[in-house]
């Protein structure tokens, strides 16, 4: 189990890299909760710079797939993407249930 989770870190460090090398800023936070108001993982621009803000109490597989997801299309066609990013890159990855929008029921 810890030899996939330091593979996962690993995988991190290239996508967070390559992020950056496309003009991103990526922060890993504790993002806190509280009564009525919930912090998520996602992008912002700041004073013009992109950002990507991260839970890092997410499991690492869930930081790998919100980063790419976020950056996917801006990467320059130019860039030499790692072959062990490539898969995460290609495709949108399907939400979690947890990141679906909520709905109300009639009742």
């Amino acid at each position: 189990m810890r030899a996939r989770e330091n593979k996962q870190e690993g995988l991190f460090k290239e996508l967070k890299s390559l992020a950056e090398q496309s003009g991103f800023g990526v922060r890993c936070e504790k993002l806190l909760r509280e009564a009525g108001f919930r912090v998520k993982s996602g992008s912002c621009s700041v004073n013009g710079k992109k950002w990507v803000i991260l839970d890092r109490s997410l499991p690492p597989r869930d930081r790998i797939d919100l980063l790419a997801d976020e950056i996917r299309d801006a990467i320059p066609e130019t860039s030499e993407i790692p072959s062990s990013l490539q898969k995460y890159l290609a495709h949108p990855t399907p939400k979690r249930q947890s990141e679906q929008p909520q709905t109300e029921s009639s009742v």
